[in-house]
C-alpha cells in the first residue's frame, strides 16, 4: 500500500507539471554552465581545473540553499554507498563534458550531451521498470533526429583535426554515462534527498577533478578565469537542486525530451557570447528539438498504449 501511495504521489498531474518545469529552468542553467566552461577553456584553464572550480565553488551556494530549506540531519547521506558511485560516474560524466566544452563551440558540445536523453529512456525501463508511452517514444526519436542534424553541422565543418575528434567522442561517452546516472539518481531520490545528492556530488567531484588535474596540470588564476568559475559554481549549484527536484517529481522518460530545450539555450547564448552561429541543419535541429518537446507536453486524460519491459 505504501509503495502505491508513493507511486500515485510520484504521477500527480501537479507534480509532473512541477517536475517539467523544473527540468526546463535546469536545462536553461545547464546550458550557462556550457557558455562558462568554454569561457574558461578558451581564458587557458585546463580540464582537471575546470571541474575543481566548478565542484568547489559550487558548495557555498548548496550550503547556504541548505540551511534556508533542510535540518541539518537531510544534508547527510543516508546510503553513503550510493553517493560515492554516484559522485564517482557523475565527476567522471563532468571531466568528459568539460573537455568537449573546451574544445568545441558550445552549441555543437550541448548538442552531444544531449544524447543522454535519448538513452535515458531504455535504460530508465530496463532498470527501473519504467512505462514508456509510444508518444514519449517518439518525441525522444524526434528530438534526437534533430541532434543528429545539429552534429552534421559540426562534422561537415572544415579543419576539424584529432583535437575535435577527441572532443566529440568525449561528449558521446559523457552523455551514454549520464543516461546511466540519471536512472541511479532517480532511484536515488526515493530515499535520499537533494540537499544531501547535491553536496555529496560536489565533493566527491571536486576529488575527481583533483586527480585529473595532476595530469592535465594547473593554469595561473587570471580574472577571466575567476569570473567564469565563479558563475559556474552558482549556476552549477542551482541546476543540480533543479535537476533532482525534477526527478524526484517526474519519471526519467516523461522528463527525458525536455532536456533539449537546453540546446535551445546554448544555441542563443552560443551566438550572443561567442557570435557561433549554426547553418541551415542546425536551424532545422533546432526546430525538430522544439518539437520533441510539444509532443510530450501533459494531455488531461492518460496514455492508452504502454511498452514496459518489467
Amino acid at each position: 500500500m505504501a509503495t502505491l501511495t508513493a507511486q500515485s504521489e510520484r504521477t500527480r498531474p501537479d507534480r509532473l507539471r512541477s517536475g517539467i518545469a523544473l527540468r526546463v529552468a535546469g536545462a536553461a542553467t545547464a546550458a550557462g554552465i556550457g557558455i562558462c566552461v568554454h569561457g574558461a577553456a578558451q581564458a587557458g584553464a585546463t580540464t582537471g581545473q575546470v571541474v575543481v572550480l566548478r565542484s568547489v565553488l559550487s558548495i557555498p551556494v548548496l550550503l547556504l540553499y541548505a540551511a534556508l530549506v533542510a535540518p541539518v540531519a537531510d544534508w547527510l547521506p543516508r546510503q553513503a554507498s550510493r553517493h560515492l558511485l554516484r559522485g564517482v560516474l557523475g565527476g567522471t560524466v563532468m571531466v568528459l563534458n568539460f573537455y568537449a566544452l573546451g574544445v568545441l563551440p558550445v552549441a555543437h558540445a550541448q548538442a552531444l550531451a544531449y544524447l543522454a536523453p535519448v538513452l535515458s529512456v531504455p535504460v530508465a525501463v530496463v532498470l527501473l521498470g519504467e512505462r514508456l508511452s509510444l508518444r514519449a517514444a517518439l518525441a525522444v526519436s524526434v528530438g534526437c533526429a534533430g541532434m543528429v542534424a545539429m552534429l552534421y553541422t559540426s562534422v561537415a565543418r572544415e579543419g576539424w583535426g584529432w583535437t575535435e575528434a577527441s572532443g566529440m567522442l568525449a561528449g558521446i561517452a559523457g552523455a551514454a554515462l549520464m543516461a546511466v546516472l540519471r536512472s541511479l539518481i532517480r532511484s536515488m531520490t526515493a530515499t535520499e534527498t537533494t540537499i544531501s545528492i547535491a553536496l555529496s556530488f560536489a565533493v566527491i567531484a571536486g576529488a575527481v577533478g583533483g586527480l585529473l588535474s595532476l595530469w592535465t596540470g594547473w593554469a595561473p588564476m587570471s580574472g577571466a578565469i575567476w569570473a567564469w568559475m565563479a558563475a559556474a559554481g552558482v549556476i552549477g549549484a542551482a541546476t543540480h537542486i533543479l535537476a533532482t527536484e525534477a526527478s524526484a517529481r517526474a519519471p526519467v522518460s516523461t522528463l527525458a525530451p525536455f532536456d533539449y530545450a537546453g540546446l535551445v539555450f546554448a544555441v542563443i547564448l552560443d551566438a550572443l557570447i561567442f557570435a557561433h552561429l549554426p547553418g541551415l541543419w542546425g536551424w532545422i535541429g533546432i526546430a525538430l528539438i522544439v518539437a520533441a518537446g510539444m509532443m510530450t507536453l501533459p494531455r488531461g486524460r492518460p496514455e492508452g498504449s504502454w511498452l514496459r519491459l518489467k
